[in-house]
């Protein structure tokens, strides 16, 4: 079995240069390619520059045509813009001009694997290869498996990504993968907790384009009191509102509508509506200085672009905050044990290691079920289902009353 040694990256923009730059500086053959020859030269460019002296700048390069991009490839991965159909076209092409041998990949964060393998034309050569931003630090993986795929070639791509020092996770194509699967629908989930927040405290019409400066300063004491809580129970690095800012609140609204179209539409994936007035109100985060807080610059560095108030000073966190992290653990936990239900990971231990690798986590969905206590948190999901009038978003998972052995164990 020929392994793969010469990579081809279609794209280089932030994410494209990174996984070249990521699999370069382990000594494979790349070949990068754009139709932006400005943005192609300048990211071959900088990749050389970062690299360690003793790399061989020559096995880096750019192509100025698809056919010399892709002529010798053993592997093709694509990293252009998030949209399917762009993407299929791409491909569709690719597998037209592409080495019949060559294995394609695509390096979506949540769109539909099958689609673009059906459009390749080589569906058993197809694989998802979902690198996380900064690629170059970052160090897992998404392995996304179409049910098409060939088990050799899957077996290929899982030894390049060891060759490259990531930790490749496997999972099921389905909507979001793992990383995004368990954290777009608590983010949503936030939005939701927020929402009913905001209506119990200003109590008027909540269009956020026709506020005024006190229902403004309300609506971030809500939000600083949720980050400040899921902060203060050492979850995640920041807040759920803060990394919504630093993500980008459209491309935060976009995959959750992936998600919820993946599912076919169900009502427990429905995007907040709260989340998409910030959408159409362009309040997008740091990129634009406004989202959920405001900004003094575009940067997406929090240490030198903290978070603000609506009067420009700098957010303070909140010691004894009023909301209940609770809430935020429950729908964490009930959405990893909906993905272990449906099958998507082998292990439960591969979404302990993509929520701390893939989403930087301090606390992974089963060590803080542990901690917390599962009947806690099922009494808590069964409150919220039974108030929300059996909202399908708080209906707890089967595995509840049914832990696989492996669970059992874990909870010992």
């Amino acid at each position: 079995m020929k392994s793969i040694e010469k990579i081809t990256v279609v794209g280089s923009g932030i994410m494209g240069a990174g996984i070249a730059a990521s699999i370069f500086k382990y000594g494979f053959e790349v070949k990068l390619f754009d139709t932006d020859m400005e943005k192609l030269e300048k990211a071959c460019s900088e990749i050389k520059q970062k690299a360690r002296r003793k790399m061989d700048p020559e096995k880096i390069k750019i192509s100025r045509t698809m056919e010399d991009a892709v002529k010798d490839a053993d592997l093709i991965i694509e990293a252009i813009f998030e949209d399917l159909d762009v993407k299929c076209e791409l491909f569709n092409k690719l597998g037209e001009i592409a080495p019949e041998e060559t294995i394609f990949a695509s390096n979506t964060s949540s769109l539909s694997i099958s689609s673009m393998a059906k459009a390749s034309g080589r569906p058993d050569r197809f694989v998802g290869l979902h690198f996380f931003n900064p690629t170059v630090i970052m160090r897992l993986v998404e392995i996304i498996i179409p049910q098409s795929l060939n088990k050799e070639n899957l077996k290929k791509v899982g030894e390049f990504i060891l060759n490259i020092k990531k930790v490749g996770v496997k999972c099921k194509e389905s909507p979001g993968f793992v990383v995004n699967r368990i954290l777009l629908p608590v983010i949503n989930e936030s939005f939701y907790m927020a929402e009913e927040l905001i209506r119990n405290t200003i109590r008027e019409e909540l269009k956020l384009g026709q506020l005024n400066s006190e229902s403004w300063k309300k609506i971030l004491e809500l939000i600083n009191d949720i980050d400040s809580a899921i902060l203060k129970e050492e979850i995640l690095l920041m807040g759920p509102f803060d990394l919504v800012d630093l993500t980008g609140i459209d491309t935060i609204y976009h995959v959750a509508k992936v998600i919820y179209e993946g599912f076919n539409k169900s009502s427990r994936y429905t995007p907040c509506p709260l989340l998409k007035q910030y959408m159409d109100n362009k309040l997008l985060g740091r990129k634009v200085e406004r989202g959920m807080y405001w900004y003094g610059n575009k940067s997406n560095d929090p240490d030198i672009n903290p978070c603000l108030d609506e009067k420009h000073q700098p957010i303070k966190r909140i010691d004894n905050p009023g909301f209940k992290a609770i809430k935020f653990i429950a729908a964490v936990v009930n959405e990893a044990f909906r993905v272990i239900e449906e099958g998507i990971v082998e292990d439960f231990n591969d979404i302990e290691l993509s929520m701390e690798l893939g989403a930087r986590w301090l606390k992974s969905p089963f060590l803080l079920a542990k901690e917390t206590g599962l009947d806690l948190i099922l009494k808590t999901l069964k409150n919220r289902y039974e108030e929300s009038g059996n909202n399908p978003r708080y209906e707890p998972s089967k595995l509840f009353n049914a832990l696989t052995p492996e669970l059992e164990k874990f909870f010992v």
